[in-house]
């Protein structure tokens, strides 16, 4: 079972992410360390644990007000021997320029991402080096809906971002998720409200490849030693 470190970043420094609702987040308050500094909470984040993939949020990007690129670029450069999986807002296959030469996966976000078509453009060209968020709030996906039925345009990995469960410490209900395991061929991944090792251990029964979290393990309630 994967553990992947979700780090939200508005405004160049590390915020708490919650329900989703971007314009409230505040500096994050870690149990961890007492920083909000992208380079100082990601050294803390490897010393807790060996996690080998982090995923990073520019919320500024996603929200279409400017961007982190310039401190991003920086750590993923500080630190060569993490996968970094980076969601950047992308929109069109445009976006995905600047970070084409930087060693990362580049999260596409149903949310921000304008239509099929330019999931169809980027999967020709970086299908290897991309991963699928499909964000669902109110139970609903956000972005293009025909996205949903057309899985052959999904990549390797799949992120279901349940953005109504993050911060909440809650699970929400998988059963209208299940239905998309039918293709085996995929490694899926649940982002919101992972809280405990119940909780990781009740994902992986249920066929996830691993978790994308950020509270549960600020506020150290995961057990490493007995994952």
């Amino acid at each position: 079972m994967e553990l992947i470190p979700a780090i939200d970043v508005l405004n160049n420094i590390v915020v708490k992410a919650f329900l989703g609702k971007r314009k409230k987040y505040k500096p994050i308050k870690s149990k961890l360390i007492n920083s909000s500094n992208l380079e100082k909470i990601i050294y803390r984040l490897l010393k807790e644990y060996k996690f080998k993939v982090i995923y990073i949020a520019d919320l500024n990007a996603i929200m279409g007000k400017k961007n982190n690129f310039i401190i991003i670029k920086k750590v993923i450069k500080k630190f060569p021997n993490i996968e970094f999986w980076v969601d950047c807002g992308v929109r069109t296959f445009l976006d995905i320029k600047q970070y084409e030469n930087l060693p990362l996966k580049i999260i596409i976000g149903s949310e921000t991402l304008r239509n099929t078509k330019e999931l169809k453009k980027i999967n020709k060209y970086k299908r290897n080096e991309i991963i699928l968020s499909l964000d669902f709030k109110d139970n609903n996906l956000l972005g293009p809906l025909n996205l949903l039925k057309n899985q052959k345009l999904w990549p390797k990995k799949v992120i279901f971002m349940l953005i109504d469960s993050i911060g909440t410490k809650k699970i929400s209900d998988l059963k209208k998720l299940k239905k998309f395991f039918l293709t085996k061929k995929k490694d899926f991944y649940l982002a919101g409200g992972v809280s405990n090792n119940k909780d990781i251990n009740f994902l992986k029964k249920n066929g996830f490849k691993g978790t994308v979290l950020s509270t549960a393990i600020h506020e150290k309630k995961i057990n490493y030693k007995n994952l």
